[in-house]
């Protein structure tokens, strides 16, 4: 009897934290982006979480928590030089590099939570302008920036939290979560040399990064070499431009592809007519599970050629 109830009291408070972070699991969607402009980053961590599933780890991820830095770099860079646009807008490769920076934490250590960017952007702008230094600066931002069930950092340390009974803090748990993914961004623009990197112009892509240049018959090879190894595909996407581009208006995850069969004349397939392969890329949204088919849409191959802006394919992708 006393071995069964000390057995019991080890899996309780072993399992604790599972337990109450478990319950504030449905506090919101975690796969809506709702009225922000943070959409690169739920697209790269949802391609992020879809390598950590391949390999048995089903972690959900903080979006919150790496729009949180983006912003608090962005305030503090305005109060510093005085100039730019504070904006939760970004690419692919910033949110790597937001990651790489801070870290990761898992979705359930969030306590609030970012609903309308544009609102808080005009509010961290203010506070930008007014603050009399960089430390009051921080102390007031941090009552506007999502908050997280971490430990406060003291004498430089980083934050700590516990996931499954282990002690992390940010950047340890990004190490295990990423467990050396090294993610690749290619973009077909015509007026640059193919076969190079080159920092593509997009009004997002603020902190310059590079992408490699290749025709886009070679993109789609890569993409579906990509999805048939089981590995997703981080996408952006737009509109044509005068100058032959493409615009970055919004990004998804491509988690997969899914290949129909067109039928003859009237809907049947007659002998001598060849069934023609129509392939089509299953895509994850942000826009919550009640947006298309549960959160999920089907992209055609020829919208894919003439929307997108870039892509980013992990190495086991591309090969």
């Amino acid at each position: 009897m006393i071995y069964g109830r000390l057995w019991l009291l080890t899996f309780l408070i072993l399992h604790s934290s599972f337990f109450i972070l478990s319950s504030c699991q449905d506090k919101r969607a975690r796969d809506d982006q709702g009225k922000t402009s943070a959409c690169w980053i739920y697209a790269m961590l949802e391609c992020v979480e879809h390598e950590a599933a391949k390999r048995g780890d089903s972690v959900q991820l903080s979006r919150q928590w790496l729009m949180a830095k983006e912003l608090a770099e962005q305030t503090e860079r305005r109060y510093l030089v005085g100039d730019g646009k504070i904006s939760l807008r970004g690419v692919g490769p910033e949110a790597l590099r937001l990651i790489n920076t801070y870290g990761l934490i898992p979705y359930q250590h969030e306590k609030t939570e970012i609903t309308k960017s544009s609102v808080l952007e005009r509010k961290l702008d203010l506070l930008a302008s007014q603050a009399k230094s960089l430390e009051e600066l921080r102390e007031q931002m941090t009552d506007l920036l999502p908050q997280f069930t971490t430990t406060r950092p003291r004498d430089g340390r980083l934050p700590a939290f516990y996931y499954l009974s282990m002690r992390y803090n940010p950047l340890q748990f990004a190490e295990s979560v990423m467990y050396y993914q090294h993610w690749h961004f290619f973009a077909s623009v015509p007026y640059h040399p193919y076969g190079r990197p080159f920092v593509l112009e997009v009004a997002d892509n603020y902190n310059h990064h590079e992408y490699m240049n290749l025709p886009m018959d070679s993109i789609v090879t890569r993409v579906i070499a990509s999805l048939r190894r089981g590995h997703a595909v981080y996408w952006e996407y737009g509109e044509k431009t005068k100058d032959g581009g493409v615009s970055s208006n919004h990004a998804m995850a491509i988690v997969g592809m899914k290949e129909e069969v067109k039928e003859g004349v009237k809907g049947e397939v007659k002998r001598g007519v060849k069934e023609e392969s129509n392939l089509k890329f299953v895509c994850k949204n942000s826009y919550g599970k009640q947006w298309g088919n549960k959160g999920y849409c089907l992209v055609s191959l020829e919208d894919f050629k003439n929307k997108t802006c870039n892509i980013g394919i992990t190495d086991e992708g591309i090969q």
